[in-house]
């Protein structure tokens, strides 16, 4: 699988559609997100009123926030740590939060969002688990994070090495699962790894399993699908090398 820099020569390629979203699980402007995410506001430490119009009052563009992103991966890669701050909430938590980009990531140990991009907390909403996957409950919080805290790009990293894809392609060699809740990233992962070729490398599983938890999102969420059609949010994957502490971004 050919992996590209999504931000060469100043393009930047995001999901960007129109197409009206498979499953969706509800059809709600942001307007009316507001109004469903109120009871949950508390989390992001805002008011009600203050929760409206989150994207409308965006900093930064798509574009923008994924070049923080890069940028702030070539320092860390490099060592030159400065634990960047972007967010004018980021110095007092206790009055809210005002991320600029959400992280779909593993929940390895070895990875660490706010260090693989040099960023000081507060400025990733980031969501964790085994494989990177989306479910259900990372779904939700990928969609509060875009329509209520208003961030302008949602990542997905994927990482070399990484145990819960190695763990698929066994089973899909063997046709064992490996447990009673350990097949539910199993479950959500092999769809990636089954439209690959045969002989493709753990890298390529790796890869595709990133790209593809990125296309779910905008498939199964009409209420992201709408912002990507606007502009206001752009989905973008990458793997993150364990040994050279470099994302690679990739064709979603």
């Amino acid at each position: 699988m050919n992996c590209e820099s999504l931000a060469d020569s100043g393009s930047v390629f995001f999901i960007l559609s129109d197409r009206q979203p498979e499953g969706s699980l509800m059809s709600l402007s942001r307007r009316n997100f507001m109004i469903a995410a109120a009871s949950t506001a508390a989390l992001a430490g805002a008011s009600v009123a203050g929760a409206t119009s989150a994207n409308a009052a965006a900093s930064v563009t798509p574009a923008q926030a994924l070049r923080r992103l890069e940028r702030g991966n070539t320092r860390s890669a490099n060592g030159n740590l400065k634990a960047k701050n972007y967010s004018p909430l980021a110095s007092t938590p206790a009055k809210g939060q005002k991320p600029f980009a959400a992280i779909l990531t593993c929940a390895d140990s070895r990875t660490d969002p706010d260090f693989m991009f040099d960023m000081a907390p507060g400025n990733l909403f980031v969501v964790r688990n085994a494989g990177n996957c989306l479910e259900s409950v990372g779904l939700g919080s990928l969609e509060f994070a875009a329509a209520a805290l208003g961030v302008s790009v949602i990542a997905v990293i994927g990482h070399t090495e990484c145990g819960a894809v190695i763990a698929t392609e066994g089973s899909l060699k063997t046709g064992e699962m490996p447990g009673p809740h350990l097949d539910s990233f199993v479950d959500l992962i092999s769809p990636a790894v089954e439209a690959l070729p045969a002989g493709h490398s753990t890298q390529d599983a790796i890869a595709a399993n990133a790209s593809y938890q990125a296309r779910q999102i905008q498939s199964r969420s009409s209420t992201i699908a709408n912002l990507t059609a606007t502009g206001d949010v752009g989905i973008v994957s990458g793997v993150y090398g364990l040994a050279s502490g470099r994302v690679t971004w990739l064709q979603t």
